[in-house]
């Protein structure tokens, strides 16, 4: 028996709606059948790691101020800097809202050039986007964000150690 169009959309919606109460990860973003997320913790033991070498990274530098800045602190320094790409990464959900066909063909292409190496690869999607509903719209935001995500935790480490070097040998 196939499925109509309303009975489709009505599962997509209550798929969605599900999707929005997941308990996640308030740093990374990530669900909680991904990585374990505690029942009294809000991050996942991925986050609590790096959220526990943060902390000893500030007691660091607060008890040795005066080695701020030098090559003793750059391991330290590393530390706060992927503890702050691991926050900053679960605030990418913007699926959860109405999506514009241009908000995912924009998606899309960052996907492309992270993937492929080359921008124009995929263009002019936006009118093919556009005869989507906005439940499939949500949807496909949400696998592009997810995507996104996994690429983000593979080159977090490469951003973490681009951020401290900028920050200890500035560019001239």
């Amino acid at each position: 028996m196939s499925v109509t169009t309303l009975e489709f959309e009505e599962h997509l919606n209550c798929m969605l709606a599900t999707m929005e109460d997941w308990k996640r990860c308030e740093w990374c973003g990530c669900q909680d059948d991904q990585r374990r997320i505690g029942p009294r913790s809000k991050l996942c033991d991925r986050c609590k790691k790096w959220s526990r070498k943060e902390q000893i990274a500030l007691e660091w530098q607060r008890n040795n101020s005066d080695l701020i800045g030098k090559e003793a602190g750059i391991y330290y320094e590393y530390c706060i800097q992927f503890a702050n790409l691991c926050r900053e990464e679960g605030q990418i959900i913007s699926w959860k809202g109405p999506i514009t066909s241009r908000e995912l063909e924009t998606e899309l292409e960052f996907l492309t050039e992270q993937f492929w190496g080359k921008k124009d690869r995929i263009g002019g999607t936006s009118l093919l986007f556009g005869q989507f509903s906005d439940a499939q719209c949500r949807l496909l935001m949400y696998l592009f964000q997810r995507m996104h995500n996994v690429w983000l935790q593979h080159k977090r480490q490469v951003f973490a150690w681009e951020n401290t070097n900028e920050k200890f040998f500035p560019r001239i």
